[in-house]
């Protein structure tokens, strides 16, 4: 293994530890360690900002039951959300998600 790829492992250990920031969560049916965070996203034009409260979700890439598509729905401790955007980088997968809108 290369050293940067030791260092990358090395901190993805630290990130996702239940010591640090990893908390147990079930994702689609398996419990595994992530770090959860609530964000909120915004769209502009030139007369109107919308903005929405999404959820982002980091996790072993392994450790997921496989990518998902925008759109999809991912469930997180017995919650169905919507999968808006799906990033594997270095071992890491960022899922920004939302809830289902209700009107």
């Amino acid at each position: 293994m290369s050293v940067f790829k030791a260092l990358v492992e090395k901190d993805r250990a630290v990130f996702l530890n239940l010591d640090e920031f990893g908390e147990k969560h079930d994702v689609d049916g398996e419990e595994i360690v992530v770090v959860l965070e609530d964000e909120q996203i915004e769209a502009k034009d030139d007369e109107v900002t919308l903005s929405k409260s999404v959820k982002v979700m980091y996790a072993k890439t392994e450790e997921l039951s496989g990518r998902k598509m925008r759109g999809e729905a991912i469930y997180v401790d017995n919650v169905a959300y919507t999968v808006e955007r799906w990033l594997d980088e270095m071992g890491v997968t960022r899922v920004t998600m939302s809830l289902p809108e209700v009107w």
